[in-house]
């Protein structure tokens, strides 16, 4: 069997992994899906249609992985450790926690914007009311829930620069070598 030559395509290939890593770039910040991941994807993506060795190598591979991994790890906990550093017990960040996972996944069966709201809703006044109760004090529940948020905005800057790195990344080796 003959091989295909893609050479080609390579603008068109070349244009539809951009526009991925934008669309990834965009969905760093906007739900539904991990943009980290769709970048990641796109620039292995190419990388196996173009040649491996020539356009995305090993070395870049990892490198785009560990920064993938930062991301999904920054969206994961930053919110988490926000609240910690706010004052939040590891009780009320663990039921807050579960009570945002039960409404992500009931809301997205409206729509996944939805089910990311009512997470955050389900974490933060889950969060609140533990506290409050915990320590019979609002001011410092609603610390625990500024902790919360500071977090989250940290994490979400961290993903959407992690994103922007990975894209930088690919960009640059391929049209350096």
């Amino acid at each position: 069997m003959d091989q295909i030559d893609l050479t080609n395509l390579k603008p068109l290939i070349l244009a539809t992994t951009i526009v991925a890593m934008i669309i990834g770039i965009i969905f760093t910040v906007v739900p539904p899906l991990p943009g980290t991941v769709i970048i990641w994807a796109a620039a292995v993506g190419y990388g196996l249609f173009m040649g491996w060795d020539l356009y995305l190598g090993g070395p870049t591979f990892v490198i785009l992985t560990i920064l993938m991994l930062i991301g999904i790890a920054m969206d994961i906990i930053a919110g988490h450790v926000g609240a910690k550093v706010g004052g939040a017990s590891w009780l009320s960040i663990t039921l807050g926690m579960i009570l945002g996972l039960i409404l992500t996944m009931l809301g997205s069966s409206m729509t996944p914007i939805v089910g990311c709201l009512a997470g955050a809703v389900g974490m933060i006044v889950s969060v609140f009311a533990i506290e409050w109760w915990r320590n019979k004090d609002r001011d410092k529940a609603i610390q625990a829930i500024k902790g919360y948020c500071a977090g989250t905005t940290l994490g979400m800057m961290a993903k959407v620069t992690t994103a922007c790195m990975m894209m930088i990344i690919f960009l640059v080796r391929v049209f350096a070598f």
